[in-house]
């Protein structure tokens, strides 16, 4: 019973903190101020909400109003809380409470009045006041107006000044540097009057490096052998190791899929499978691991597929490369397809802008932006570009627009196999076919000699008609030359009627033929004269018929020999087509003779036979030859040239309906560092473009790159805001080094490996991450880099480990992480969940990402949202971390496994056994308390009864999830 109370009283306090935190939340809720907003509120804002704001409120709520109406302003955040004549317009994180949401649904003020937004805009209205309606306005429109932005003005801002050479700094503390990097640093440090910490141990130094570079934790072995290498070399060689395995292109791809948004579906609206998105991941896996230079890789993204290349591997990589463009979310079921066309240039020029140039240039879609020297003229030059560049192609369905897809090359060989597989299927397929046509026209021939030559058949050329009936022979199995219809027109005037004069007095089946199938009515009203009376009732047209695909049984009634009887179909009361063919009477006593004796084969009942058989024995054989087939010929994910070349028109507050002047292609003007470019009349300009961001002399690119790398392996970046250099961006801390960085990189071919091996062999970042009052006292934010950044690991780095630890980590490529998945993602859901992996034992870079459906454990741990360009993701400590540590299956199962691997291996005793589970998991030795602690731990009876073996595993699957569920094993420190 103690271990159960003592469940219980950490149950309870875990539970009490968790409602204490929600309760600050509830308690905390009030509007996001723009100071306060992280990346991916604000691009929420940007692309959701004020462009809305723009097009459908500003003309009668906004400073610039000629009168502003109900006294109400929505151009700036504080104009929204104060509200109008009708009271506050909005409530943060209740959007059930906020008056604007309710007028824009129309239910009570209706706003806009001329007509009701799509409900989609309404969803994104209420998502962003859930989510504390962030909003970075903090002025209305004529308080931040600007007449013209001033580019050579612009200029001046740092971010748009050429890299400078700067010299590196003297120090003081001339021990200290290992590279020219710590002289910076230092300097800085000395200027404060602060010191850098203490150096890493090597456990914690081995364990920083293994999860920098390659997201795996090293070894037991590699711990062992680097604690003990004394030799000067031993960092460098344990960097130069880790940057070849296979592992770091993983790891390092990762960091870039969350910059390209990556993901294997649509989301959005239509939820479509990417079924070849996963060329583009190990495109990116490929670059990383090759250390192919970032200026190429940049340039392949934009424009992979206008430029040369010397073999079938570096064309396939160039066109896979421009899948960059095509990975944002799009909203595929617009009906405004010119919309959908800009909405997703506007995606395209925003990703670029924030992914190579660290700027938000999707703001200056509706007017110039209103912090950076972006004038709209430069978004739409840029837009030119890429309206001129095809993402879209067709339509997957009505309304619902399809993506472009581009051949990639081949093998002779594969094209060979191709063809001539084509070649036998085509011919196969014909075979298939005309057996087909043959077995339609038997099962025609066999029903109506059968019908003929038993009872009385009665065909729709013979039958009495009331109304237009129109004859088709577009559905197969009728009786005679055709059939008839009601054309779904004139309901309730139309009658057609089969009499029969019947030869013997008896009971009869009464059967009715007619060609079922969808779009027919399923309430045909039938009525049925005999002798009896008249027998009412209602057919289902929308189905098949049961008898031979042709007849329905009415059911049996009594005739009188030499009376008539008859079969009436009307179309009153139906929508639908109404469709006739014939009518059969069977005498009943000759249907059970039939039954009784079995009826003779006829020259009809054998070609139907003979016919059937034909058609399943080709229909086997094609089967056959399908499982044969060559692999399909490889697309790819990808952009082309449009057929349609040109400039675009600027579109006055962003609404395309409203076109302005023409904005010539072009770059954008503040970081033109040559002539302005001229384009060809036959090509988009993407390749110029792409030359022009990956240029050396560009101001950005370089800075934005080395920043993005500073970040990973620092944990916070020169530039903290690594998507935003602008001037809501964040100010470097270490401007000198961030230009001296950039310009190395560049020299030395813009190599990334380069780079992360000379952050690596810093001392900076072999610091220890202790904390000191003192310098926390000058420098909470450790800008200055006095101590190391303790860090979280990523969440797949998390997954990763535990399977890698448990022994179970599968580390072979993955390859099409979709393919069971139909053309919407969805279409699975009742029958497959395949979307899931939940059993795959992969890297988890290779499992899909399913937007709207990202894994328990990834979105936990704050995995990058692939709606967005995520340059640092973010860091949450939250109740739901640690309760899926302990309650998660598959953390569950791994812990079960590590502890099989170490009852398994070699540590003889339980001391050694506990050793072994620190090293595997935390990377470094057990300390004697904890050993004590542990074996008290695992040594305790956790059963009244049972298997002592099963006991003993229980026990040590419990103690390596307690490690598991650690803060140790969850950071970097």
């Amino acid at each position: 019973m103690p271990a159960r109370d003592d469940l219980t009283r950490r149950t309870g306090r875990l539970l009490l903190a968790a409602l204490l935190a929600v309760a600050g939340v509830v308690a905390s809720f009030r509007p996001c101020m723009a100071e306060e907003l992280t990346a991916q509120q604000r691009d929420f804002f940007e692309t959701k909400i004020r462009p809305v704001l723009v097009k459908h409120c500003y003309e009668c709520h906004s400073a610039e109003s000629e009168a502003v109406k109900g006294g109400l302003l929505v151009d700036h955040a504080q104009g929204l809380m104060d509200g109008g004549d009708s009271g506050t317009a909005l409530v943060p994180g209740k959007p059930d409470e906020s008056l604007l949401l309710e007028a824009m649904r129309y239910e009570s003020y209706e706003m806009p009045p001329d007509q009701r937004l799509p409900d989609h805009i309404l969803e994104d209205f209420e998502t962003w006041i859930a989510m504390g309606a962030p909003d970075p306005r903090t002025e209305p429109t004529g308080g931040v107006a600007r007449q013209t932005i001033d580019i050579e003005q612009g200029r001046q801002f740092w971010a748009f000044q050429p890299p400078q050479r700067h010299d590196v700094p003297e120090v003081a503390n001339e021990a200290w540097p290992l590279t020219w990097i710590d002289r910076f640093i230092l300097a800085r440090l000395e200027a404060e009057g602060l010191q850098p910490a203490e150096d890493a141990s090597r456990e914690r130094l081995l364990r920083r490096l293994s999860y920098d570079l390659t997201g795996l934790p090293p070894t037991p072995a590699e711990l062992e052998a680097f604690v003990h290498d004394d030799s000067p070399e031993a960092i460098a060689n344990v960097i130069d190791r880790l940057l070849e395995r296979p592992q770091f292109g993983e790891y390092w791809g990762r960091h870039w899929l969350d910059v390209a948004r990556y993901a294997d579906s649509n989301g959005s609206d239509f939820n479509a499978t990417f079924h070849n998105a996963w060329r583009y991941r190990d495109y990116v896996i490929r670059s990383f691991n090759s250390d192919k230079p970032f200026n190429e890789f940049v340039r392949e993204q934009i424009a992979g597929d206008l430029l040369p290349w010397e073999s079938d591997a570096q064309r396939s990589d160039q066109i896979v490369a421009t899948g960059f463009l095509m990975l944002g979310p799009k909203m595929l079921s617009e009906r405004d397809k010119a919309k959908l066309r800009m909405d997703v240039v506007d995606e395209q020029i925003d990703s670029v802008g924030r992914a190579f140039l660290g700027l938000t240039l999707g703001c200056a879609r509706c007017h110039d932006h209103k912090f950076d020297p972006i004038p709209t003229r430069d978004y739409y030059s840029l837009a030119g570009i890429f309206r001129s560049t095809a993402t879209l192609d067709g339509e997957i369905q009505k309304y619902v627009s399809n993506w472009t897809r581009q051949p990639l090359p081949m093998e002779p060989e594969h094209e060979q196999a191709l063809a001539e597989f084509k070649k036998q299927k085509d011919a196969l397929q014909a075979q298939v076919k005309e057996a087909k046509d043959a077995l339609k026209l038997a099962e025609a021939k066999a029903a109506e000699t059968s019908a003929r030559r038993l009872g009385v058949l009665v065909d729709d050329a013979a039958a009495v008609k009331t109304g237009d009936w129109k004859p088709s022979t577009y559905s197969p199995n009728f009786i005679g030359k055709g059939y008839v219809h009601d054309a779904k027109q004139d309901k309730g005037e139309k009658e057609i009627r089969f009499e029969a004069t019947l030869p013997e007095a008896g009971e009869y089946e009464v059967r009715f033929a007619f060609p079922g199938s969808s779009g027919r009515d399923s309430s045909v009203p039938v009525r049925v004269e005999h002798a009896d009376g008249v027998a009412e009732l209602t057919v289902d047209q929308s189905k098949t018929a049961p008898i031979e695909r042709m007849f329905l049984s009415l059911g049996r009634y009594r005739f009188e020999a030499g009376e008539k009887g008859a079969v009436i179909v009307s179309n009153a009361g139906t929508t639908d087509y109404v469709v006739a063919d014939a009518a059969h009477f069977l005498p009943v006593a000759a249907l059970e003779e039939l039954a009784k004796d079995g009826e003779a084969a006829t020259e009809a009942q054998q070609a139907l036979a003979d016919a059937t058989k034909a058609v399943k024995d080709l229909e086997a054989e094609l089967k056959e030859l399908e499982k044969m087939a060559p692999p399909p010929a490889p697309r790819a994910l990808a952009v082309r040239e449009h057929e349609e070349i040109g400039d675009c028109e600027i579109c006055i507050r962003g609404d395309h309906h409203n076109p302005g002047p023409v904005a010539p292609r072009g770059f954008l003007q503040v970081a033109l560092f040559d002539e302005p470019p001229q384009f060809p009349e036959s090509q988009s300009g993407r390749r110029e473009l792409a030359d022009w961001v990956a240029d050396d002399r560009n101001p950005l690119t370089a800075r934005v790159i080395v920043n993005r790398v500073w970040k990973h392996l620092i944990g916070e970046g020169i530039v903290r805001s690594v998507d935003n250099f602008g001037e809501l961006g964040d100010r470097p801390s270490h401007p000198e080094l961030l230009d001296r960085l950039a310009i190395e990189f560049m020299e030395r071919g813009w190599s990334i490996k380069w780079l992360v091996r000379q952050i690596a062999l810093s001392r900076v970042y072999q610091q220890d991450s202790t904390h000191r009052d003192d310098a926390w006292n000058r420098d909470p934010d450790n800008r200055l880099l006095w101590r190391a950044h303790r860090r979280r690991v990523t969440a797949e780095s998390l997954r990763d480990s535990m399977l890698a630890i448990a022994g179970k980590l599968d580390a072979a490529p993955g390859g099409p992480p979709v393919d069971n998945l139909g053309t919407l993602v969805t279409q699975n859901r009742a029958d497959d969940k395949g979307y899931e992996q939940g059993q795959s034992v992969s890297r988890t870079i290779y499992l899909p990402i399913i937007r709207n459906e990202l894994p328990a454990l990834l979105t936990a741990f704050d995995f990058a949202d692939p709606d967005f360009v995520t340059g640092s993701r973010s860091t949450t400590t939250v109740p739901a971390q640690a309760l899926l540590m302990l309650n998660s299956p598959f953390v569950r199962d791994r812990a079960a496994e590590t502890a099989e691997r170490i009852l398994s291996g070699e540590a003889a005793d339980g001391y050694q056994r506990i050793d072994t589970a620190y090293r595997l998991v935390l990377s470094r030795s057990a300390q004697p308390h904890e050993i004590e602690r542990a074996l008290a731990f695992v040594e305790r009876d956790f059963s009244t009864a049972g298997d002592a073996a099963a006991t003993e595993s229980e026990a040590w699957t419990q103690f390596v999830q307690a490690l598991f569920a650690t803060t140790e094993f969850r950071m970097l420190d």
